[in-house]
């Protein structure tokens, strides 16, 4: 079996050897319990320490934010999952409880390593995937996070709200710039994201009342916010088409909507953003193709009136060529009879000679 990504030495890629499982853990890691950061020795230790050094200062902010804006949502949504299990007395249930609460309390080192175990040991349920997923992407581990919400949108039933989580979760790690290099799904395109987003949006719930449920509904509603947006405002990880006026305002209808059931209020204003600057960005582009639309008609207006014109000079010129014809024919006939009357005029005068 291949050695998990994670478990590499994050410098050469090197796999630990057959005796061992891992490589030595980062200590810096180990003492903010972070998922580790495995090296197979001081010398590669070293020599990524600056670009490792930059991970640990972003995930020293990411902590602040996280603990300031989703610790009382995760905690809440972990002692659901406990009463649930409580309730059930199914061990893997206990297990999916035990390993939300580790990550309620910011223990992700714990916490991943937990839902690894639920994964080795159910490796058909989906749910821990998506979880570990979270974990990963709350962690900073990108690249790591699209891949286990990949795996678990492989997993759910198509169609579900489940899967259209995961699919919103995936599209949303997947955009950043540290999954730039990661693989695709062949869905990562500009007609595959517009088709896929809004069958995500169908799928959200209308009655998102359970904090679980908004957070869903918050993820779909921005990811087809952003797939409308395109690269209008930033750049896109995909091959974005240019977009219409209609469909940057649009954008900002669905970032409201995010807005409206974001569970944080970090989040709730970052959407809103979004959607104040779609506005921005659509207006001009409003005016512009309403000024090319005004500029197509009167084009249209104007080469319709030269073809009017050059039909009625045509007509005109064919009605004069059908006069001066007709005239001729008169004057033809005319000259026609006058001849005849001649001719006759001579017969009767060479009768009375003889």
């Amino acid at each position: 079996m291949a050695t998990e990504p994670s478990l590499l030495c994050v410098n050469c890629a090197r796999p630990p050897p057959p005796h061992r499982r891992t490589w030595g853990r980062c200590t810096v890691c180990v003492a903010r319990n972070l998922p580790s950061t495995y090296y197979c020795g001081e010398e590669c230790m070293n020599a990524h320490w600056p670009k490792h050094k930059v991970w640990h200062a972003a995930q020293k902010q990411n902590a602040k934010q996280w603990s300031q804006d989703t610790s009382k949502v995760n905690r809440s949504l972990a002692e659901a999952e406990a009463r649930f299990a409580e309730r059930t007395g199914d061990e893997f249930d206990k297990r999916c409880a035990d390993a939300m609460a580790l990550g309620a309390e910011g223990d992700f080192n714990a916490a991943a390593k937990a839902w690894r175990k639920i994964i080795k040991q159910w490796p058909n349920q989906p749910g821990p995937c998506h979880n570990l997923g979270i974990v990963m992407q709350t962690s900073g581990r990108h690249p790591e996070a699209a891949q286990m919400y990949l795996e678990a949108m492989e997993l759910y039933e198509d169609g579900t709200q489940y899967w259209a989580e995961s699919a919103a979760s995936t599209f949303d790690i997947l955009r950043t710039d540290e999954c730039h290099e990661q693989p695709k799904p062949e869905w990562w395109n500009d007609e595959g994201l517009k088709a896929l987003s809004a069958r995500v949006v169908a799928l959200a719930s209308d009655e998102a009342l359970a904090c679980a449920m908004r957070g869903r509904e918050a993820l779909a509603c921005a990811m087809r916010g952003r797939v409308l947006m395109g690269a209008a405002l930033y750049e896109a990880q995909w091959n974005a088409s240019p977009r219409t006026a209609a469909e940057i305002k649009e954008a900002a209808t669905w970032f409201r909507r995010a807005a409206m059931v974001a569970h944080t209020p970090a989040v709730k204003q970052r959407h809103e953003e979004h959607a104040s600057l779609c506005d921005e960005y659509a207006g001009p582009l409003l005016a512009e193709e309403d000024a090319e639309a005004a500029k197509a008609r009167a084009a249209a207006a104007a080469e319709e009136a030269e073809a009017l014109k050059v039909a009625e000079a045509k007509a005109t010129a064919a009605a004069d060529e059908l006069l001066a014809e007709e005239e001729k024919e008169k004057q033809r006939a005319a000259a026609s009879s006058k001849a005849d009357q001649t001719k006759q005029g001579k017969g009767k005068k060479g009768k009375g000679r003889c």
